[in-house]
């Protein structure tokens, strides 16, 4: 998931907002990329996540997954009023 945020908003603070809207499915989150550059507004970040879900007692299906990243989509755009990066 790539975000766009404003400057001031910490990177910690995306990550918890994710953990929390990801909920039990989530066992890991990486930040891979912070991108400040041509095509992004000054005083603002791209910030790229990686998120790595799983449940130990059955495979995930894409329902399952496109569910949580909707959901931690809509807590960013919320909390952080973050977009999502187009390119």
């Amino acid at each position: 998931i790539a975000v766009v945020v404003a400057e001031p908003v910490a990177v910690g603070a995306l990550l918890d907002c994710v953990r929390r809207g990801a909920g039990a499915l989530l066992t890991n989150v990486v930040v891979f990329d912070i991108y400040r550059g041509r095509g992004i507004a000054d005083g603002f970040k791209s910030v790229a996540l990686g998120l790595n879900l799983q449940d130990v007692s059955r495979t995930l299906t894409d329902g399952d997954t496109d569910a949580v990243v909707a959901r931690v989509v809509a807590d960013l755009e919320r909390e952080h009023s973050a977009t999502i990066r187009d390119q």
